[in-house]
């Protein structure tokens, strides 16, 4: 079902200090695999960042007296909007800070592989499910201090803490993929898809690939897929940023997306980010993503996306040029 107007209400009134205080305060069976200071460390990453002056701005004020102009630079840059956790087992989320946030529920089972029952009835070996939240990034305040050096810099809709998406709770839409299997979308193989990873509908948690960095990544993409878009019947928070002038957010996440770019976080921190799928592997006879496997099963990425913008220096925007 949608997110109802409550639930709206609900996340629109959290006070961002109710959900550090649940963050510092989680005492639960795992340890978790991350902490919420080295996902902090892991945005200080100037090639995630990729700030950029590409253009201008032409603004105009006009008053009964005449009309003026003024001009400033347009920019663009990435944000990390969002953490994308996979993993198997519910209430064992790999951020320590955020396990309290989906704990284990009845209707929401642990994943793996080779699982006795699919809703598509595809069950063999090859078929894999994985649990997956979106959470609003943490590093909104030390990133922006350090992002504010570069000059002019522009904000995203993202809250730190904020649970986006969370499939504990999505249980008719993650574990039996409804509505999408409904989708038009679900039943054709040859469009939708990600590189040869799998294909993005139904955006649920069982995914027909045996690659286990592959199948986590799906899910993790399966999820941001459906965070960035409004009015998706499941039951998550939309993160999207409205269009003014002077302001260009990226679009919604798609296939062959150029506006997101991932940062492994866990198993192994990288500072660098990029396009999926970055490795075509069509025509090796190896796996060069083997070393990405994770032992435990659990994988996290920040999700960067790319902004772009200019300030405001006048009524009306005029024209801009630079991309």
């Amino acid at each position: 079902m949608v997110m109802t107007s409550n639930l709206k209400k609900w996340s629109r009134s959290i006070p961002l200090a109710l959900c550090l205080t649940g963050a510092l305060s989680v005492n639960t069976s795992t340890a978790g695999s991350i902490t919420t200071p080295e996902i902090l460390a892991s945005s200080l990453c100037l090639d995630c960042i990729d700030y950029q002056v590409i253009g201008m701005c032409l603004w105009m004020t006009c008053t009964p007296l005449g009309c003026d102009t003024d001009t400033s630079i347009k920019v663009k840059h990435r944000l990390p909007d969002m953490v994308a956790m996979s993993y198997l087992n519910t209430g064992e989320a790999p951020w320590q800070a955020t396990q309290w946030m989906s704990p284990t529920t009845p209707g929401a089972k642990g994943g793996g592989s080779s699982h006795k029952r699919s809703p598509t009835l595809l069950d063999n070996a090859t078929v894999t499910f994985q649990n997956t939240d979106i959470i609003g990034h943490p590093a909104e305040g030390t990133f922006f201090e350090m992002l504010s050096s570069f000059g002019y810099t522009l904000e995203g809709p993202s809250t730190p803490f904020m649970p986006y998406y969370l499939s504990s709770l999505d249980t008719l839409g993650w574990r039996f993929n409804i509505p999408d299997v409904f989708n038009v979308s679900s039943w054709n193989p040859l469009t939708n898809r990600l590189g040869n990873w799998g294909s993005v509908y139904p955006r649920g948690g069982f995914s027909i690939q045996k690659q286990p960095y592959k199948s986590a990544a799906m899910a993790a993409y399966k999820a941001s897929h459906v965070v960035t878009r409004p009015m998706q019947s499941r039951v998550y928070q939309s993160l999207i940023a409205d269009k003014k002038q002077g302001y260009w957010p990226p679009e919604a996440i798609g296939e062959k997306d150029d506006e997101t770019f991932w940062q492994p976080l866990y198993p192994k921190q990288e500072m660098k980010a990029v396009a999926w799928p970055d490795i075509d592997d069509s025509t090796t006879t190896g796996d060069p993503y083997a070393e990405r496997i994770s032992e435990t099963g659990e994988y996290v990425w920040g999700v960067w996306r790319t902004y772009r913008g200019c300030e405001q220096k006048g009524a009306m925007l005029v024209a801009h040029f630079g991309n």
